[in-house]
């Protein structure tokens, strides 16, 4: 039984090593030191009001507010405005899931984004999105709301 749990160890060193190693975009990126965004090209540039159709074109998904703004390192929280695609109606009472993601180091963050609905139509707040290190953050947005399902992909680089 012993020969698992020694697997299982060096396995979770292994993958936590991964993390702080240089991948020439930086160095280390939990350690503190500073991720190159200059040098990332699969990043959005941030700008408020910044608006994706989703994948399945059901949907618009739209950034309205975000403190801090850009998104920076640690919690952040983001204002989303849904709106149908076809009728540029908002869709109010929606299912959303919010996962941020880091491609580089194929992880997530251990914090889940609560979603709270806003007073006005179509509007919610997703907070905390805990983009907790350098690098590239894929936060895919996921909603469902009157039969239809949609999401889209915002990618922000967090620069340190």
């Amino acid at each position: 039984m012993r020969f698992p749990i020694v697997t299982l160890g060096l396995g979770l060193v292994t993958s936590l090593g991964a993390c702080s190693g240089g991948d020439g975009h930086g160095g280390g990126h939990d350690s503190g030191a500073s991720y190159n965004c200059a040098a990332e090209d699969g990043d959005d540039e941030f700008v408020v009001g910044i608006s994706k159709p989703g994948q399945g074109g059901k949907l618009t998904f739209t950034l309205r507010a975000a403190v801090p703004a850009p998104p920076a390192r640690g919690d952040n929280t983001w204002t989303l405005e849904l709106s149908s695609t076809t009728s540029s109606a908002a869709v109010s009472g929606a299912q959303i899931a919010v996962t941020p993601f880091m491609p580089d180091h194929q992880h997530g963050t251990p914090i889940s984004v609560v979603v709270e609905p806003m007073v006005d139509a179509g509007t919610y707040e997703l907070s905390p999105v805990n983009l907790w290190m350098p690098g590239l953050w894929q936060t895919t947005i996921e909603a469902s709301a009157n039969g239809e399902t949609d999401k889209a992909v915002f990618a922000f680089c967090i620069a340190s």
